[in-house]
C-alpha cells in the first residue's frame, strides 16, 4: 500500500513537471514548518523549479529519502542540474525533521 501511493505521489510530481510560472510554483507564506532554516530555503529553491512543493509531513523520514534520490534523477534528466550533495543533504534533512515520523505535536 505504502508503495503504490509513494508510486502515485511520484507520477504527480512528474506529470506536472515542466516550465512552469515560477509563481504558481512558489510557498504558500506560513504552510511550511521552519521557513527560516537553511533546509526550508533549499527545499523551497529546489523543488519549486519544477513543482509546488510538497508539504514535509506527507511522508515519513524514510520515504523521502527515496523521494529525494528520484527527484534528483529527474532533475538532471530535465536539465535542471542535479543538486550538490551539500544542498541534496539539506533538503533531506528539512524533509525528515517535518516529516510524519518527525512531526512533533
Amino acid at each position: 500500500m505504502k508503495r503504490s501511493s509513494l508510486c502515485l505521489f511520484l507520477s504527480m510530481i512528474l506529470a506536472g513537471c515542466s516550465n512552469q510560472d515560477t509563481a504558481m510554483n512558489s510557498v504558500a507564506p506560513n504552510l511550511y514548518p521552519d521557513q527560516a532554516s537553511l533546509g526550508f530555503k533549499q527545499f523551497s529553491k529546489q523543488c519549486s523549479s519544477c513543482h509546488r512543493p510538497p508539504m514535509p509531513n506527507q511522508h515519513t523520514d524514510l520515504e523521502w529519502a527515496g523521494v529525494v534520490d528520484l527527484m534528483q534523477q529527474h532533475r538532471a534528466q530535465a536539465g535542471y542540474g542535479a543538486m550538490s550533495d551539500g544542498v541534496k543533504k539539506q533538503v533531506l534533512l528539512y524533509l525528515q525533521a517535518h516529516s510524519q515520523q518527525g512531526e512533533s505535536s
